[in-house]
């Protein structure tokens, strides 16, 4: 079976590697570096330890390598993940299955258009048609009989505007507005000391912002935040709830440090608002917003900072007969799990860890099924079933909307996608090791 991967992420190289030693015939395009969104957040430090940012195959191999590995229990950057995630390259499984510099630009079915034979097992034996662009510019087509799409989200960003279109004047401005993570006590310093910023968005990136910008303050006096959260706040009036149950140490800290921003005497925090209108003067933005309690209202800031999410872009998909679940934009029955898991959870859908609003019943869940929310795709492959025979799509963009991927279930996926193109249901590379 020829497998083509789209997509050189940490879920993506992951899915090569896992294939290519499982003796299937891979080839894995990344239109850019090898792990070229992470690097653009390669300055934040990774939430989650190494023990659950690499899989028990990668580390046999790289240390089979001569490779030396961070010990499980330390953090890495984004910079240090990439350059980890590199190396998979120069394994032996992957020689001359990696093409970098090479973008996807278009999946269809050879001579069997979207439309033919829907539902039916007999569009397998239509081969995928893959165009492919590379670095010079140079088109082709290669055929594949099954596709896994591991592309990632960061290059799809959610609009700021009410109701999650753009606002008026956001189109205009988009190539000024930071979606994307600045590197604020980094390379764009200058940008952000002395100078006033507003921050929209309740998740980790938010987050990360802000507290980053806040960390000029105490230097730079003359720094100020707007931060603006779009949905009510939990009753107890913080942004963000402190989970009990968070494994996270990091993401506590994160979460705590944000909360107690609000009373900053620099920091104007609104909640329940929606941006109206943004212009820009050729200096600073003019931004239009709408409050409960005040109406409509209008501020000057330097910079914006529009942290809503990110989404799932369908575009390679389109003459693709793929079930999409609507809230999220995500596969439908992996849409379908999750949205279910998280009702159970207490969770609100797309919002991380920023509403947990039923503890209780989160406990009562965890208790009953002896996993945590993090932990329910174990042994279910069917759920990265898409509707179209040997097409999957893996990863942070199989979460579509919904912000609460982690790594190590990518690595899950991956295991579990090789079971359904092979056939077995006891393959597995990892020996049972995520199994917990």
């Amino acid at each position: 079976m020829r497998i083509a991967i789209i997509g050189g992420g940490p879920t993506g190289i992951e899915a090569a590697l896992y294939g290519a030693y499982a003796g299937f015939d891979v080839r894995l395009f990344e239109k850019e570096e090898i792990g070229g969104n992470v690097s653009r957040w390669g300055f934040v430090q990774v939430f989650t330890e190494w023990g659950r940012n690499r899989s028990p195959l990668a580390a046999r191999l790289l240390k089979a390598n001569g490779e030396v590995l961070p010990d499980d229990a330390e953090y890495s950057s984004g910079d240090e993940l990439v350059s980890y995630i590199q190396k998979f390259a120069d394994l032996e499984p992957l020689q001359n299955r990696v093409f970098a510099q090479t973008e996807v630009l278009a999946i269809t079915r050879e001579a069997c258009l979207r439309s033919d034979f829907i539902g039916q097992s007999r569009r397998a034996e239509y081969s995928f048609r893959l165009l492919l662009r590379d670095s010079q510019g140079s088109e082709r087509v290669e055929n594949f009989d099954a596709v896994i799409d591991a592309s990632g989200v960061y290059a799809s960003p959610n609009w700021m505007g009410s109701g999650g279109a753009p606002c008026p004047g956001e189109l205009h401005y988009k190539d000024r507005i930071d979606y994307a993570l600045p590197d604020v006590l980094g390379k764009e310093r200058a940008r952000f000391a002395n100078r006033s910023t507003l921050v929209i968005g309740s998740g980790h990136s938010a987050a990360s912002t802000l507290l980053a910008v806040a960390d000029l303050m105490d230097e730079f006096p003359a720094t100020k935040l707007v931060w603006i959260v779009r949905r009510n706040v939990p009753v107890h009036g913080a942004p963000f709830t402190l989970v009990p149950e968070e494994t996270s140490t990091t993401r506590a800290k994160l979460h705590h440090r944000a909360n107690a921003l609000v009373a900053h005497p620099n920091v104007r925090f609104l909640h329940s608002t929606s941006v109206e209108k943004i212009e820009h003067n050729g200096a600073r933005f003019r931004v239009n917003v709408s409050t409960p309690e005040i109406g409509l209202s209008s501020f000057e800031v330097d910079n914006i900072a529009a942290h809503t999410g990110f989404r799932a872009d369908t575009t390679l998909w389109q003459e693709l007969p793929i079930e999409v679940h609507p809230p999220t934009g995500a596969p439908r029955k992996l849409g379908e799990a999750l949205q279910a898991h998280n009702k159970r959870s207490g969770l609100g859908l797309s919002t991380g860890y920023a509403e947990k609003q039923a503890l209780e019943e989160a406990e009562e869940h965890r208790e009953n099924s002896g996993h945590d929310r993090w932990s329910f795709l174990i042994n279910d492959p069917q759920l990265l079933e898409t509707g179209e025979p040997n097409f999957f799509v893996l990863g942070i963009k199989s979460y579509g909307r919904d912000a609460g991927f982690l790594m190590h279930n990518g690595f899950r996926q991956v295991r579990d996608v090789y079971k359904l193109l092979s056939g077995d249901s006891d393959l597995d590379l990892y020996e049972g090791a995520l199994d917990n």
